[in-house]
């Protein structure tokens, strides 16, 4: 039977208005709502920075969580402008474009962990700096229901949509279907204005092969996943490898909650390493939030029954995540101290990604019946000269930003191990952080333990 009645139709059409009558909407001193990610906006985009440029704006607002290509052309217009107004490009993601242009003064950090997106979204809001006028968002074609699907990611979409005065969808037919899960789409009768855009490829990262330090990262973290461990990974290089190591090994059972669908998880499937029948949730299916992936990836995605795709606080948030058991969960870090204080979100006091959900993985996987945490990263890196440098130090880069606290950290791995530092005292815990760093500066290292009293004759290397 065939759904799509006389009504709907007549709805979508009632409905539907150009990017720029749209974006014609938007008053001066208003507060918009990208969404996130793939759900960013780009034909309204493009209407609303050409009244940026025109000076049509005093002060304006554009919220998003994190950005793709192709890049938002408001916020180049807001660059450009920024001497003639009071522009804000709000984001709690950081990305390459985000960095280059945070110098500007219109790219504006917010300080959030991902499992809170929604609640900051549930009306009424806490304060007036929370407020959103106009919500615009891409989405998938309506289907005979009347249904808007969000593809790729879902994340706090629909809750930042509902609770906000006026709805706007920008419908792009190369939107992939994915099934849900909670929150994975939005009813015609819940939005006011339709744009049919111009129907933009979709955007997808290249395949990453992983370098050869994170394949030895991966080597040390491999030893300690089990059959039937429900995994969480992120993007980059370590994942890939350990997708990869996995896929050759003889686990099997595996499932999947995760922020994150990342290309490794294809690997996985395709070798029948994951079948989600051991969780306790969602049994049979991967669940996840968003997806920065390959083309290959996104189309396995496309209305897939094995996967379900949910708002971020049922994937990240922390009490969830330890409702399942065996969670393990790899997350990176750009730097820890001697008393295991990790960074992931900054490069000493200059923004570099964000919170996400790395601190609420690494509590909640922890929680976890079963669980582990693992952070990672090289021990090392090199400087604009070439001159190499710890990344663990004595303490953290000055104006760094703590993203996962000390009490919280369980399993650190580098190139050179892996080591569980959960409950250890300072003594104990700085012996085994400096055996993950470079051997070249392991001497210096404890010499710095030793001024700070945190090391004693007794402790060695290994």
């Amino acid at each position: 039977m065939n759904y799509m009645l006389n009504s709907i139709q007549e709805k979508y059409r009632s409905k539907l208005i150009s990017a720029e009558q749209a974006a014609s909407m938007v008053k001066d001193g208003m507060k918009v709502s990208y969404g996130s990610f793939h759900t960013k906006p780009i034909d309204f985009d493009e209407a609303l920075a050409k009244r940026i440029a025109g000076g049509d704006f005093k002060q304006l607002d554009i919220f998003i969580v994190g950005t793709i290509m192709p890049v938002p052309q408001s916020l180049l217009k807001m660059a450009e402008m920024s001497d003639k107004g009071d522009f804000g490009y709000n984001t709690s993601w950081y990305g390459p474009l985000e960095r280059m242009l945070h110098g500007k003064g219109v790219v504006n950090f917010v300080p959030i962990q991902y499992q809170d997106g929604t609640a900051t979204r549930i009306e009424p809001v806490w304060h007036e700096d929370l407020r959103r006028d106009i919500a615009v968002f891409r989405a998938g074609t309506m289907d005979r229901f009347g249904n808007f699907n969000y593809g790729v990611t879902n994340g706090g979409t629909r809750k930042d949509v509902i609770n906000t005065p006026i709805k706007i969808v920008e419908v792009n037919s190369n939107f992939p279907t994915v099934l849900g899960g909670m929150d994975e789409s939005i009813n015609i009768d819940e939005i006011d204005y339709i744009i049919e855009s111009s129907n933009q490829e979709m955007f997808c990262i290249p395949h990453m092969e992983p370098e050869d330090v994170e394949v030895r990262i991966a080597e040390n973290i491999i030893p300690l996943i089990r059959d039937g461990v429900c995994l969480q990974l992120g993007i980059g290089g370590v994942p890939n490898a350990i997708g990869k190591m996995i896929a050759q090994s003889d686990l099997k059972d595996l499932g999947v909650h995760s922020e994150m669908f990342c290309d490794a998880f294809l690997d996985l499937y395709r070798t029948g390493k994951i079948t989600n029948m051991r969780k306790k949730r969602d049994t049979g299916r991967s669940v996840f939030t968003f997806t920065l992936c390959t083309k290959e990836t996104m189309d396995f995605l496309d209305n897939n029954p094995l996967v379900a795709s949910y708002n971020c606080d049922y994937v990240t948030n922390t009490f969830s995540i330890a409702q399942e058991d065996n969670m393990f969960s790899i997350n990176s870090i750009l730097e820890m101290d001697l008393v295991g204080q990790a960074v992931s979100e900054s490069i000493g006091a200059t923004q570099y990604s964000g919170t996400g959900g790395a601190l609420s993985f690494t509590a909640g996987s922890y929680e976890s019946k079963g669980g582990t945490a693992v952070l990672c990263f090289p021990s090392t890196f090199k400087d604009k000269e070439g001159k190499l440098h710890s990344k663990i130090k004595t303490s953290l880069t000055p104006g760094s930003i703590v993203t996962i606290p000390r009490s919280v950290i369980s399993t650190v791995a580098t190139e050179y191990g892996c080591v569980n530092i959960k409950g250890l005292g300072l003594w104990r815990r700085t012996e085994k952080i400096i055996g993950l760093a470079h051997p070249d500066f392991r001497d210096e290292l404890i010499k710095e333990a030793e001024t700070m009293k945190i090391w004693r004759k007794t402790n060695k290397i290994d």
